[in-house]
């Protein structure tokens, strides 16, 4: 037995996706708590999208990125999804496995997720709690995407998109 095979592999660009959308979040101005289901949504599509956009050229940071293209990639909540989807099938991800495991759980994480609603009878003191909305995080997520990318709602005076190095 070869002692390197018990060594795990490192989700570098998926690492490195993080790193770009905690950044882009931090740089936008946007107050989400991180424990907050706001703000795995958002952190989870941008990683996704970034990991995904330099797929064929990994991004080094995420000013090697156009805004353009990742407002492009997140302008529907569906569309996106489906091509999330389709970057994490077999025989189109090039991904090492480590960084397609991780990936493929956010996803799942964003595609599974139920925000809850519900409703109070107060005559027979019930709270009634229901998960309602499968997905809501892909929703969510885009949505704060848009804008966490939408150069209007950026609170940075500068003219460069933000250097991540």
């Amino acid at each position: 037995m070869n002692p390197h095979d018990d060594v795990r592999e490192v989700p570098v660009a998926w690492l490195r996706a993080q790193d770009g959308a905690s950044r882009l979040i931090a740089h936008s101005g946007a107050r989400w708590p991180q424990a907050s289901f706001e703000y795995r949504a958002v952190h989870d599509v941008l990683a996704l999208t970034l990991l995904f956009a330099g797929r064929d050229a990994p991004l080094l940071n995420v000013s090697q990125a156009q805004p353009g293209v990742l407002r492009t990639l997140v302008a529907d909540d569906v569309e996106w999804a489906v091509w999330c989807q389709g970057c994490l099938d077999p025989g189109v991800s090039d991904l090492p496995r480590a960084d397609k495991e991780l990936a493929t759980r956010a996803f799942r994480y964003l595609a599974a997720s139920r925000l809850l609603g519900g409703s109070l009878d107060e005559a027979l003191d019930i709270r009634t709690v229901t998960a309602t909305f499968r997905g809501a995080g892909v929703g969510v997520g885009v949505a704060l995407a848009q804008r966490v990318l939408d150069p209007r709602a950026r609170r940075c005076h500068t003219n460069h998109w933000p250097d991540t190095t």
